[in-house]
């Protein structure tokens, strides 16, 4: 019987997280040819948005991972918001003191400023932005191969969208991957070519 290797699909990395001000520059000229706005801090998170993410690795360097996003987590309740850690919690809400119903309200107004929650997912497939292609091989990221890269809202951070885990899965079959990603890594190769 032959031997069988499992895979590695866990990358390793120093930080990730959405580049804000990169993406707000470039989306109005990505918007008109594709027709797809981009994920950032204040924008309430979808499925279809574009990601740009920038990964530093332990050599110091880095890189951007173009990829759509393909699921988003639920919004954070109200106790999962308390319990989470967040120096963006407004006192009356993390000493539980206030009544629910202005609770809810600072909640809300949290949602509205940061489009998000402390602790909600974001679930994006991507790939080596074609500017890196000429840095791969000081990289563990490589042209043409796939990467799940799972984001995490982080409210104590500058980014709040921060990577948690980034997976190869390369070895998924074109039909294993998500409809979402597959459109647009069509549409990316035709206005590549």
């Amino acid at each position: 019987m032959p031997a069988t290797t499992t895979m590695t699909t866990n990358i390793l990395f120093n930080e990730g997280y959405l580049k804000d001000e990169w993406t707000r520059l470039v989306e109005p000229a990505h918007r008109a040819v594709e027709g797809r706005a981009f994920l950032w801090t204040g924008r309430k998170a979808e499925v279809g948005q574009r990601t740009e993410t920038q990964v530093t690795i332990a050599d110091g360097g880095w890189c951007r991972l173009s990829g759509v996003i393909t699921d988003v987590g639920e919004m954070p309740t109200l106790d999962e918001w308390r319990d989470g850690n967040s120096c963006q919690l407004p006192p009356g809400v993390k000493s539980n003191f206030l009544p629910l119903d202005q609770q809810l309200t600072l909640r809300d107004d949290s949602i509205e400023h940061f489009g998000t929650l402390h602790g909600q997912t974001v679930t994006s497939y991507s790939f080596l932005n074609l500017d890196f292609y000429d840095r791969q091989e000081d990289l563990p990221f490589k042209r043409s191969r796939v990467y799940k890269i799972t984001h995490m809202a982080n409210e104590n951070m500058s980014f709040v969208w921060c990577v948690n885990k980034i997976e190869d899965v390369t070895h998924m079959s074109y039909d294993e991957l998500p409809e979402i990603f597959q459109k647009w890594q069509d549409g990316s190769r035709v206005a590549r070519a």
